[in-house]
């Protein structure tokens, strides 16, 4: 985080695409993962494995991350060039490893929802 803060990342830069495609948006990301990640999804009728599925590949892309600069960061996070995380038998363990809870989800979406009447409030460009 204090990384990201540093160079000014904003991580709906990447995250967007990731969650607004349920990661299909990701083509460096094995079928088998994503058609695992649905199959959890659809067990347990709940988005949090895609929540767990941003956080761990951040947690697992942290090594990466911290030897770049916003650039390379935004071209890594965004195509993977090393896809052997991505890999099922490595992200999805990673990532059921990972509590997320209803309490953060609801506050994520709060956040969310701040954010775009914050937004909604500033003038519009001419």
């Amino acid at each position: 985080a204090d990384h990201f803060e540093h160079h000014d990342l904003n991580v709906g830069l990447f995250a967007l695409g990731w969650f607004q495609t349920l990661f299909l948006y990701l083509p460096s990301m094995p079928s088998a993962t994503v058609c695992h990640m649905w199959d959890i999804w659809l067990v347990e009728r709940s988005f949090k494995i895609f929540f767990r599925v941003g956080t761990a590949i951040l947690f697992l892309s942290q090594p990466t991350l911290l030897n770049h600069d916003l650039e390379g960061m935004m071209t890594y996070l965004n195509t993977f060039p090393d896809a052997t995380l991505l890999r099922r038998d490595i992200l999805i363990p990673c990532a059921l490893q990972i509590k997320i809870t209803n309490r953060m989800l609801v506050e994520i979406e709060m956040n969310v929802t701040s954010f775009q009447q914050e937004k909604a409030k500033l003038p519009k460009p001419r």
